[in-house]
């Protein structure tokens, strides 16, 4: 049985297939019942609504024809929400002759709802169902501006924090470019939010329904990423026993994300200009082109113009990416953020571990603030988590929740520093910021304890830290 077909409690998933008597209906029914799916068919919308109530289907999909998509639909609509009042959320697939979503189905693409023109590829649905069950049923909103309002909302607090005089004009920017197919490119170091932006971007936008497909160029080996970008038809190779479709089909009217662009192999990169030139793709072995309409959207971290000067990145392939560039500032140069982002995670981990809210105590948002985070948001991120496990019951989350700052990536200690011919006074204070960081980190941050093992008062440590504070290029 396809894994697919498989619910959570180990039973087959259920399809409801609405439609009336037809080959098409035939070919439907017979191909997803191969693929393990329990099925249950209904003639008629009318009398959908009832099935729905007394069989439960995980999925209900509607293979409607074009007079069915006016006012039946929006009586289909009405049913269904009084079937959601007795306690039974719905996913909703549509196919139809329609290649667009035309005025009868307007309510429902602002409700999420998925839809898929005829004809379609067998690959194409099954995918799209699979989609659609990896998420949470949900109802059927009836107000006109639903599903945006509910994609900003998610957009905003998740993937778009910052007020700060650094941050505004991206945001700004990002409100800008979503609506259009424009490419982006996002740069800054790692850990800044790039693909929080990508997910900002593709959530406010008119594909906010469709998938959002992140490939990490880095992260595949150069022999099996052009598989992984165009997939590949049965017999391509040895292994190849059937046909597999890529992640730019997968992201087919949604989004791709790009990942370390600046990492992709340069044999791959005329492949994928090709893509961006023409907006189709031949899988691996085959000879036909499949046409798409993808919005694509890449980051790096970094200087993707010195790859090119350097021979590693292909002028054209450039250009071709850099429509619309969005350069993310680190966290150290947003402070003001900072207790935000600390606000946000403290909620999000709170809420997943099932806790009670907790807050940042003043003391120690002044000297997170003062911290250089050379993880920059990530950094914040995990440090979060810990204080909260740390912080157990109480409410109050304390700076000693929090590991110790460490040292910046490339510092060896003053052994190194001498070495490169640091003067006295420059070794003196590298080996005391050395030496204070180790004894936090071994007292969680505790400055009374770490002061009663260094054998200084604790108003010299702090005079201490904030002179660290002070020189960001000594990491603290």
């Amino acid at each position: 049985m396809n894994e697919n077909a498989l619910n959570r409690t180990g039973g087959q998933h259920r399809i409801l297939l609405i439609g009336p008597d037809s080959s098409h209906q035939d070919y439907l029914y017979s191909m997803l019942e191969a693929k393990g799916f329990a099925l249950l068919r209904a003639p008629s919308l009318a009398e959908a609504c009832q099935k729905v109530v007394t069989w439960s289907p995980d999925l209900v999909l509607a293979d409607l024809g074009p007079q069915e998509l006016e006012d039946p639909l929006d009586s289909f609509q009405r049913s269904l929400r009084g079937v959601q009042k007795r306690g039974l959320a719905l996913r909703l697939l549509v196919l139809s002759q329609l290649k667009e979503w035309g005025p009868g189905l307007e309510g429902l693409k602002r409700a999420g709802v998925e839809f898929l023109g005829k004809p379609v590829l067998a690959e194409e649905l099954l995918t799209t169902i699979a989609r659609s069950l990896e998420r949470p049923a949900g109802m059927l909103l009836p107000e006109h501006e639903a599903a945006r309002s509910a994609a900003v909302s998610v957009a905003e607090p998740e993937l778009m924090i910052g007020r700060s005089a650094a941050i505004k004009p991206i945001l700004e920017q990002v409100r800008l470019v979503a609506p259009k197919n424009t490419t982006v490119l996002i740069t800054g170091e790692t850990g800044t939010g790039k693909e929080r932006i990508s997910r900002a971007i593709h959530l406010l936008s008119d594909r906010r329904n469709r998938p959002l497909i992140s490939v990490n160029c880095g992260g595949i080996p150069a022999t099996l990423l052009e598989d992984e970008f165009f997939g590949h038809v049965k017999g391509a190779f040895t292994d190849a026993h059937q046909a597999r479709m890529g992640r730019f089909e997968q992201a087919h009217r949604g989004s791709i994300f790009l990942d370390e662009i600046g990492d992709l192999p340069l044999e791959l990169q005329p492949k994928l200009l090709r893509v961006l030139q023409e907006r189709e793709i031949h899988r691996v072995g085959g000879l036909d082109s499949i046409q798409l309409d993808v919005r694509v959207i890449a980051a790096t971290n970094v200087d993707l113009w010195n790859r090119v000067n350097e021979g590693r990145f292909r002028e054209d392939l450039f250009y071709r990416i850099n429509v619309f560039p969005i350069h993310l500032p680190p966290l150290r140069e947003r402070r003001e953020d900072i207790p935000q982002f600390v606000a946000h995670f403290l909620e999000k981990f709170c809420r997943r571990d099932k806790l009670s809210p907790k807050r940042l105590g003043p003391s120690a948002e002044s000297e997170l603030m003062s911290r250089p985070w050379p993880g920059n948001i990530r950094e914040l991120e995990n440090a979060v988590e810990i204080a909260v496990i740390r912080s157990q019951d109480r409410v109050e989350v304390d700076i000693t929740d929090f590991p110790a700052p460490r040292p910046p990536l490339g510092y060896s200690g003053p052994a190194a520093a001498a070495a490169a011919g640091a003067d006295f006074k420059g070794m003196v204070t590298q080996f005391e910021r050395d030496l204070i960081l180790r004894v936090l980190e071994r007292t969680h941050g505790n400055k009374s304890q770490a002061a009663e093992i260094l054998r200084i008062k604790r108003t010299t440590l702090v005079e201490k830290m904030k002179k660290f504070s002070a020189h960001s290029d000594l990491g603290l």
